[in-house]
């Protein structure tokens, strides 16, 4: 059995953890606080594959990410929410990636945009 070690307890590292043990690995994970005491407990966070690379298996490894984020949603006690991401750009609008169209993401209609700002787009990511 591999080993694998995880650095950090939040939602991100247990995330890993989790899945990790699932999948048959000895999973450790090593942080200096758990639980209320870690910044996850308080603060969000915004799941969007970004300036990473290899940029195809990234793309994978975020989509099967936010399926595990979107089931985790749905349990109540994960502390997991999903909530809709808009961008806006004050110069152009920005192309909306192959797969974030496939979840949804869609550009907004101008009535949705604010003052001097071009809606770029919107998904419930």
């Amino acid at each position: 059995m591999e080993k694998v070690a995880i650095i950090g307890a939040g939602v991100s590292g247990l995330t890993c953890g989790v899945c990790l043990a699932e999948a048959g690995y000895r999973t450790t994970i090593l942080a200096k606080e758990a639980g209320q005491h870690t910044t996850s407990a308080a603060a969000g966070a915004i799941w969007y594959p970004y300036d990473v690379e290899p940029l195809a298996a990234a793309i994978g490894w975020s989509l099967q990410t936010y399926e595990m984020l979107f089931q985790l949603s749905s349990i109540p006690a994960s502390g997991v929410s999903m909530i809709e991401l808009r961008t806006f750009s004050r110069t152009a609008q920005i192309q909306i990636p192959d797969w974030a169209i496939a979840l949804g993401a869609q550009l907004l209609p101008p009535s949705a945009s604010s003052v001097g700002a071009e809606p770029t787009r919107a998904a419930g990511l």
